[in-house]
């Protein structure tokens, strides 16, 4: 590997972005969550058992999948990845029976714990999990074709788990690789073909001088991946190479199903998406991108071509749709032709009373909604309460929005999602002690409630406890995220004491009021933050 290429790969792996893998396009397995006060025990198979033991080795591993049935490499592949032996890996990539390995077959769905939605720990630690795999099974794959190893092989599926920059960038530059060999071959057949004509002498001299040296197979392999991409180097390959890989000649393809593109800005954004196949699209994250009113209008006419999208993320942009009609008619125009659209994200946009006509355009129910730090307006809120998407949305994210006056329409909103909402995160909302009095009532009804975040909204501690009672009514509550009641702040000197009792005392609220109603006692995970003190 030259020293220009190694700088490029060490850039990409330093920048990282944990915080890709959530929200839209990583849904949360919210079945599996809340399954998750589950086994803390697993109890492997025999079989399983035998697996791990035969991958420790790879000769082992080798010798194995001579005399095994081939319904056993499926085990054997779960617990190579499992234990990330790679070079077992490489084994049983060259002898796999079929055709094609969809990764998501052979791993467990990493994202089952709702702690990820706060902690950035646990969000490092699943992204890496995934990552593993994915880094794992490419690395290994083109490796096996590298080495000419006789293989069925010809597809990996790498979708569902985060595929790291630089080896998305180390995928794309084998596919240009392969494409200009199969250049090289097809120049170098015509050659061959028209040198026949020669004299038989003649023709087989000029031949010795042509010896090619192939470093990948002449067959035809594709890659199907999820691709994150924060840095120009990996823009500018992975561009090329898809650009190659609708070429009928190309023997190494790249398919993208997710696709996340930040801090890239507009112009480059446009040149990567008129490469990629709109068919098999099912992702897109545009997230800080500084996209304005006016580049988001000229990226309307390709983003209508992604018609399979089930998730979008446009947030953190500087998409104005308040007294912005062209904008407005833009979003109205691309949600129209996304017809499979079930993942929004549109946070730290300026919607402000354009809700109704914006997502009034999205033909199916939502099931996931991030409107933070919108600008939402009472207008905006009773739309939402009222709109056709309170009928199938499970995740729901209104931080950043001033709802104190709005708070009638929140409460008619909970009331109309009350039977399948799972998450819902009120940050940052400006709820005082009134609001919270009203709110306790509907957020009992949340029968499927699993997270909540209330967090940086100013209460008395009488009301925290009044609306932790109210929560300990919900059977699948897992996390209650919330800031320290305004009064513990009242005297420095006892600071630290009066959160100790605030968080003791919030859960001894909870387990009363279980033990009143006859329920089981199960408190809660309970996150508490500080509050801001110009709030408080």
């Amino acid at each position: 590997m030259s020293s220009n290429l190694r700088e490029v790969l060490s850039g990409m792996q330093s920048s990282q972005w944990y915080d890709h893998f959530k929200g839209a396009l990583y849904p949360l397995n919210l079945d599996l969550c809340r399954s998750k006060v589950q086994e803390k025990y697993h109890v492997k198979s025999l079989l399983q058992i035998a697996a791990d033991y035969i991958v420790l080795d790879s000769t082992m591993t080798s010798n194995a999948v001579n005399i095994l049935p081939q319904e056993l490499c499926t085990v054997l592949m779960q617990q190579a990845l499992e234990k990330n032996k790679d070079r077992a890996i490489d084994v049983l990539l060259s002898r796999w029976p079929l055709q094609t390995l969809s990764l998501k077959k052979f791993t467990p769905n990493i994202y089952t714990n709702l702690a990820i939605l706060h902690d950035h720990v646990e969000l490092s630690r699943v992204a890496k999990q995934g990552l593993r795999y994915t880094t794992s099974v490419a690395h290994n794959f083109l490796e096996t074709l590298k080495k000419k190893t006789s293989t069925r092989l010809k597809c990996i599926d790498l979708t569902g788990y985060p595929t790291a920059e630089v080896i998305t960038y180390y995928l794309a530059t084998h596919c240009m690789l392969a494409h200009n060999e199969a250049r090289q071959n097809l120049m170098i057949r015509k050659y061959e073909e028209a040198i026949q004509l020669l004299p038989p002498e003649e023709a087989h001299s000029r031949l010795e001088r042509f010896t090619t040296d192939q470093s990948l197979p002449d067959d035809y392999f594709h890659v199907k991946l999820d691709v994150f991409i924060s840095s120009e180097p990996a823009l500018a390959e992975v561009c090329k190479a898809l650009k190659v890989s609708a070429f009928e000649e190309s023997t190494l393809r790249l398919v993208v199903e997710k696709l996340d593109v930040t801090c890239m800005g507009y112009q480059k954004i446009h040149v990567l998406l008129e490469q990629v196949n709109t068919e098999y699209l099912l992702g897109l994250r545009l997230k800080y991108n500084s996209i304005g009113s006016a580049q988001f209008t000229h990226l309307t006419p390709i983003l209508c071509k992604f018609t399979n999208l089930v998730s979008l993320d446009l947030s953190c942009n500087c998409i104005n749709a308040y007294q912005n009609d062209l904008t407005v008619d833009a979003l109205i125009t691309v949600f129209k032709y996304l017809k499979c659209l079930v993942r929004l994200d549109l946070s730290n946009n300026r919607l402000k009373s354009k809700l109704r006509r914006i997502l009034g355009s999205i033909e199916k129910p939502l099931v996931f909604l991030r409107l933070a730090g919108c600008g939402l307006t009472l207008e905006d809120m009773t739309y939402l309460s009222l709109s056709h998407h309170a009928t199938g949305l499970k995740e729901l994210d209104i931080s950043e929005n001033g709802l104190r006056g709005s708070v009638g329409m929140l409460l008619l909103l909970l009331q109309n999602v009350k039977s399948q909402l799972c998450v819902l995160e009120l940050e940052d909302t400006f709820l005082t002690d009134h609001q919270f009095e009203l709110l306790g009532p509907y957020i009992k009804q949340l029968a499927s409630l699993l997270y909540l975040n209330i967090s940086g909204n100013s209460a008395s501690s009488e009301k925290l406890y009044q609306f932790g009672q109210c929560c300990a009514i919900l059977p699948d509550l897992q996390y209650i995220c919330m800031s320290y009641a305004r009064d513990v702040y009242q005297s420095e000197a006892e600071e630290s004491e009066m959160k100790q009792q605030f968080a003791f005392t919030l859960a001894d609220e909870i387990i009363k009021e279980q033990k009143r109603l006859g329920l089981k006692t199960r408190v809660p995970t309970i996150v508490l933050s500080e509050l801001d003190q110009e709030m408080g």
